[in-house]
């Protein structure tokens, strides 16, 4: 079990809500689930938009075609799963796994240098120093404009459909670079604040809506519950650790839009006072004294042992920590605590929110492939009905069943008999998130109604109005920016640790607010801009 977890990487939920609208089109299948009235149909659609080769293609591919896979959330050889199987099942196409390497890691770079490249690549390839087009350029990826157009009537046909998305997943120039991993609407919000309800209710406590708010429920889980850390973080949760708190100042990390301007939240002067509070809760004692380091095991540990009542994390960590927390205090009751606001009555400026395409878990095809037409048939099944299918409710008769026409989940996921949580059972027969497809909505059972609930608090924020899209850079102003960005990352996040753990005053953050800029941060504001600016024309 625990290979297979691993397997998946970092677990955001799988609930997901994007219709079976953009998946109107599909490619012939024998599809293996039995969904022949959507086949015909989808059949239809794909011979009328896409040229002879791919309407007379028919799963699966011919050959015992064999790929190799790399994704950069996995490390070491992954264990073979049965979504695996029934893949290549259903495709003709089998693929051997080759863990990975994050694009950040040394280790990507010297794969790259030995020419011993992966069919597939899963990343994140808006990271790739001098981002996608570079990688094109360079002659690592395929372009692969012409290999949609041939072979992946799925993705052509939903991108026909919805220009939105189309707009996301190529470059200024129009390059096509991976096949996308599109979320649901519902999907772009997937985690936030989680807080003991018991406790607040003991305390005669009301949710905390605001700053405040927060320091008067942390003091108080701290005396008179004897947490020992009120608050516990993940070190990397959506990329800060304490960030789910600064939204009530107005801020956050990281470049986003204010008014049709791109700005850097760390220069902002509200940060100051963000960090200022932070730095006053650690003093106090009201966070994990160990949050710049402490692993998951670590928090999730804390989390249902009563050392903390409050941390920042996925929805279905909601469930884990109930089944966890209840084994020794059936009273425990985890739930969704809104990000807190500058005012009881108003909306966060900032909470965490995903654009439908944010750039991770995208599939771009090695320009030494031996078989792209059999890479790009492996990754275009995913946008059909069928694969839509099986990535989202798994195998039939296996996972669910059809009744009706509509999927119903069976007992190994509603009530697992390895007390599994539905979505660790569904992680082995289905792909809900983190893979090269379009979300849907599986509607995931939980016994914990507080789970489902989870995504209509997190939601409540104004973030929408900061999203910054995915926009792309030349490559040679990806360069530029890079060059300068890697400096400034590091002195940001010595600036934090410092000044949360006390080693330095708040008021000494406007000293690396100017070091940002002796280092070059108003070039890479102009860089942004203008490449936002090349988005909105798209």
């Amino acid at each position: 079990m625990k290979k297979w977890l691993q397997r998946k990487g970092i677990h955001k939920p799988a609930i997901l809500l994007l219709g079976l609208t953009m998946l109107a089109a599909g490619c012939s299948s024998n599809s293996s689930n039995g969904n022949n009235e959507s086949a015909s149909s989808t059949n239809a659609n794909t011979s009328n938009n896409t040229n002879a080769a791919s309407s007379e293609f028919t799963y699966p591919m011919p050959g015992n075609v064999e790929l190799t896979f790399m994704n950069e959330q996995l490390g070491g050889t992954p264990e073979t799963l049965p979504i695996d199987e029934e893949y290549a099942k259903r495709t003709g196409i089998t693929i051997k796994h080759l863990g990975g390497t994050p694009m950040t890691d040394q280790k990507f770079s010297l794969l790259l240098a030995s020419g011993e490249l992966p069919d597939i690549f899963l990343n994140t390839w808006l990271q790739y120093p001098g981002g996608p087009d570079r990688a094109v350029e360079q002659g690592y990826i395929l372009k692969l404009n012409d290999l949609i157009d041939k072979y992946a009537p799925n993705l052509k046909k939903t991108l026909q459909d919805n220009p939105d998305i189309d707009k996301m997943i190529k470059t200024d120039d129009g390059t096509y670079y991976a096949f996308p991993f599109i979320r649901s609407e519902a999907g772009r919000v997937y985690g936030g604040p989680i807080i003991r309800k018991d406790w607040l209710d003991e305390l005669k406590l009301n949710m905390p809506e605001t700053i405040d708010d927060w320091h008067t429920v942390l003091k108080a889980f701290k005396e008179k519950k004897n947490a020992s850390s009120p608050v516990t973080f993940r070190t990397m949760f959506l990329g800060e650790r304490t960030g789910g708190f600064a939204g009530a100042f107005g801020v956050m990390g990281n470049f986003y839009v204010n008014d049709g301007k791109v700005v850097y939240g760390y220069m902002e002067p509200k940060y100051k006072d963000y960090l200022k509070t932070m730095s006053q809760w650690y003093k106090e004692g009201l966070i994990d004294k160990d949050f710049a380091s402490i692993d998951s095991a670590t928090v999730d540990k804390k989390m249902s042992s009563g050392d903390s009542g409050a941390t920042i994390g996925w929805q279905f960590y909601i469930e884990k920590y109930n089944a966890a927390a209840q084994e020794t205090d059936p009273k425990a009751n985890f739930v969704a605590a809104p990000y807190p606001s500058a005012a009881k009555g108003t909306l966060p400026e900032f909470g965490q929110l995903d654009n439908a395409y944010a750039g991770t878990s995208s599939a771009a095809i090695s320009a030494t492939a031996k078989n792209p037409e059999a890479a790009v048939r492996w990754l275009d099944y995913a946008y059909s009905k069928e694969g839509s299918m099986l990535n989202t409710f798994g195998i039939e008769g296996i996972t669910y069943k059809l009744e009706n026409d509509k999927p119903v989940y069976t007992d190994l996921v509603v009530n697992n008999p390895e007390k599994l949580g539905s979505d660790q059972v569904m992680m082995k027969y289905s792909h809900g998130t983190n893979f090269p497809m379009i979300q849907q909505d599986n509607n995931l059972p939980s016994k914990y109604p507080q789970t489902a609930e989870a995504l209509g608090v997190w939601k409540k924020t104004n973030h929408e109005a900061h999203l910054l899209p995915p926009i792309t850079p030349t490559a040679e102003e990806a360069d530029e920016m890079s060059s300068i960005m890697n400096d400034i990352n590091a002195l940001v996040k010595e600036a934090e640790l410092k000044i949360i753990l006390g080693t330095e005053s708040a008021d000494n953050y406007d000293k690396y607010v100017q070091q940002m800029k002796d280092l070059g941060i108003e070039r890479v504001l102009e860089i942004q801009q203008a490449a936002y600016e090349r988005y909105l024309k798209r």
